[in-house]
């Protein structure tokens, strides 16, 4: 046997192989240590090394073995990279909840700004090619000149490679594949609150007898807005008039408010139920407004221009079925595309709204959520040709100031007394370089939301304005504003608790200590 055939039979395929193991498993825990070290450590490199030997004695004992491992090994830190560059990591339990969470809608949109439109993610396609390719042409070399020799040095280093591996295995828990498994496990185990609330759900209605609500409101209009941020509302001082609407609704009460968590699924419970951002566990033992509305002789309706998710496994979902009518435009006119947040109105059908029937309306916007440019029709837009994401945010608010005018007219037009409420989830964090929400180290702006009250007995709105009195309001007990406004409590309950959720339970901040864009906002 010469050298050049030496070298293509033996240490040709070892070189690809050993290539393969370590470019697999060790090139993202490389670059993350030098550019995203908030989400890697050395630890983490440690147990690619570890993961690097495993797959090359995998690659050993069948070629297959390297390619179907390898790949998921890829898939998993090419997953977890993209998860650290664009969020960071943080409470990795509570992303993989919210993905779980979310609607093949949001899932598309998600696709198609982070994924197909990121450099990032292609440069980690990219990555995954690699492998697979250094992958395949061992197998493609080990399928033409056959199997190793098994001779004694082999067998010994791969009993060796074996031994380090399990005996190294706890370091190797901090790898992403091992990670994502038994976060995802553990992410499914705690989604069984939320199917128990489903299951008991009569016991938990049952918990509240019929009550007496005040006659002061025939009807009762809940606007809930998405990703809101009142910085860029002209009702609250912005230097553009995104909010010619509330800006002339007199008289109102417009309050300085906080979401007590950056993101929809665990804010909402929250502000519908006996739910605070110290005990968000009663959210599953407890019913929403909406029950307590209907226990005082209110007809409900849920009225949503997003997906219903799962009815079983959504937090927002599970409220929504509390209501007596509830409708998706997406389930009950079935476009082809999400269309704008006007098109709540046509959920409405002829008989919805009885004069002098009390009845409470709770409409779900998509709002500010992104993808930004498909929220409003282009000839609704206050800046017709916007330039950056901070523009295209501000056509977003201004649109959704249109959508509140129109359900606002609707109803007034219907009835003579009205209790009109609007606000929303949680705020958005937004400048021409980063835009979102629900990071794991987060900024003020996700949680600035608006609340802005608007009644036809004005003198009941009162107290609120003088229990606020200017101060922070945290959005965590809206549910007792909305039973004192209908006579179920004998004060407004407001919290001006400065205490918010990063992501979810149980990661307590003090929003005067996060960081934000401009001058931090005090209470």
């Amino acid at each position: 046997m010469n050298v050049r055939t030496r070298f293509w039979e033996t240490w040709l395929p070892e070189m690809l192989l050993v290539l393969a193991a370590a470019w697999t498993a060790l090139f993202i825990p490389l670059y993350g240590l030098f550019f995203e070290a908030h989400s890697y450590s050395l630890e983490l490199l440690l147990a690619g090394g570890l993961v690097a030997l495993i797959l090359a004695a995998l690659g050993w004992v069948h070629p297959l073995l390297l390619l179907g491992l390898g790949f998921l090994v890829g898939l998993a830190n090419a997953v977890y990279a993209h998860v650290a560059h664009f969020w960071r990591i943080g409470n990795l339990l509570i992303r993989i909840q919210t993905v779980l969470d979310s609607s093949p809608g949001e899932a598309r949109e998600f696709i198609e700004v982070f994924v197909l439109r990121s450099k990032f993610a292609w440069f980690l396609f990219a990555y995954l090619f690699v492998g697979l390719a250094l992958s395949g042409a061992y197998f493609y070399l080990r399928r033409r000149l056959g199997p190793p020799a098994w001779n004694l040095p082999r067998r010994l280093a791969l009993a060796l490679l074996v031994g380090v591996a399990v005996g190294m295995y706890p370091k190797m828990k901090t790898y992403p594949l091992p990670v994502l498994v038994t976060t995802t496990y553990q992410a499914y185990r705690e989604l069984e609150p939320l199917l128990e609330r489903k299951k008991n759900w009569d016991r938990i209605q049952a918990q509240v007898p019929s009550l007496q609500c005040n006659d002061r409101y025939e009807k009762i209009v809940f606007i809930l807005g998405e990703s809101a941020n009142r910085d860029f509302m002209s009702v609250y001082g912005f230097d553009m008039p995104t909010t010619p609407f509330l800006e002339q609704l007199e008289p109102k009460v417009v309050l300085r408010a906080i979401s007590p968590v950056n993101q929809t699924m665990t804010s909402v419970p929250i502000l519908f139920t006996a739910a605070t951002v110290l005990d968000y566990d009663a959210f599953y033992t407890s019913p929403s407004i909406l029950t307590y509305l209907r226990r005082c002789g209110y007809q409900t309706f849920w009225l949503s221009n997003q997906l219903r998710y799962s009815p079983y496994t959504s937090s927002v979902s599970s409220i929504a079925s509390e209501a007596d009518v509830v409708r998706f435009v997406l389930e009950v006119m079935q476009p082809k595309e999400t269309p704008y947040d006007e098109v709540l109105l046509e959920l409405l059908e002829p008989g919805d709204v009885v004069p002098g029937k009390k009845q409470a309306f709770f409409f779900h916007l998509l709002g500010s959520h992104f993808n930004w440019e498909d929220r409003y029709p282009p000839d609704k837009a206050l800046i017709p040709q916007p330039q950056n994401l901070v523009e295209t945010y501000i056509n977003t608010i201004y649109y959704s100031d249109y959508v509140v005018s129109r359900i606002f007219d609707y109803f007034q037009a219907r009835t003579e007394s009205m209790l009109f409420v609007y606000t929303s989830d949680h705020g958005e964090y937004v400048t021409e370089e980063e835009v979102g929400h629900a990071f794991s180290n987060a900024f003020q702006e996700e949680y600035r939301s608006p609340l802005v009250y608007w009644s036809t007995s004005p003198d009941t709105l009162t107290p609120l304005a003088e229990a606020a009195d200017g101060r922070l309001v945290n959005l965590e007990t809206l549910d007792l504003q909305i039973l004192y406004l209908v006579g179920l409590r004998e004060d407004p309950g407001l919290s001006f608790s400065t205490q918010v959720l990063s992501l979810g339970p149980p990661r307590v901040r003090d929003y005067r200590n996060l960081a934000s864009v401009g001058e931090p906002e005090m209470p």
